[in-house]
């Protein structure tokens, strides 16, 4: 506990997540692993307490598993980084990740996705289609977000960039399933938001 307490009291300045995958250095930046099962309904800080996820939402289908709320992309990927890419944490309803112990000022927030579960192979996987709204300290970020239309297909990657103002040391990034989308392709409870790799980086600091 007393160690605990002690990382709480440090301040970070940065904040690197490759999500649903490994440790990963990109460059200079290394983003930590997301390994961790998800659930129905899940609650995880990491050791070092300075983030950790909610989930919220079971998958329709009876024979779903917790690994489910992972998604790993058995293809290979062209893009660069793909490292990031080839895996994401999925939720049937909603996903919170949480930076915590951050200095207080303006963050640069860089949200990384790829469509790595639907398919464009014209059989029954390519119908679907992934639909979720993204708020980032509770302010709608983005309205409708689909990841397969944006970036032009599947297994190719969109990077959208935010400020954030972080006030009380916690930055809270939220992706939620509005009702939209397809329900039942290509396995029933796909539709919910699919995220890859999340960055915080720290600006401007307030004194």
């Amino acid at each position: 506990m007393i160690g605990a307490s002690r990382a709480l009291l440090v301040k970070k300045y940065s904040l690197h997540i490759n999500c649903g995958g490994s440790k990963t250095t990109i460059g200079n930046t290394t983003y930590e692993s997301d390994e961790v099962l998800g659930g129905a309904t899940k609650f995880y800080w990491t050791n070092n307490k300075y983030w950790g996820f909610s989930s919220t939402g079971g998958f329709w289908d009876h024979n779903r598993t917790n690994d489910d709320y992972m998604a790993k992309n058995l293809t290979v990927l062209s893009m660069d980084n793909s490292e990031l890419y080839m895996t994401a944490r999925l939720s049937p309803l909603s996903l919170t990740y949480y930076g915590r112990c951050l200095a207080n000022g303006s963050y640069t927030v860089k949200l990384h996705f790829a469509e790595i579960i639907f398919r464009d192979d014209k059989n029954f996987s390519s119908l679907g289609r992934r639909i979720f709204d993204v708020y980032i300290q509770e302010n709608l970020v983005l309205k409708d977000f689909n990841i397969e239309n944006v970036s032009g297909g599947v297994d190719k990657e969109v990077i959208r960039e935010f400020r954030a103002v972080v006030r009380d040391k916690t930055l809270e990034i939220r992706f939620q399933w509005v009702g939209k989308g397809t329900t039942c392709v290509p396995s029933r409870g796909n539709y919910g938001p699919l995220i890859s790799a999340i960055s915080m980086k720290s600006g401007k600091l307030f004194v």
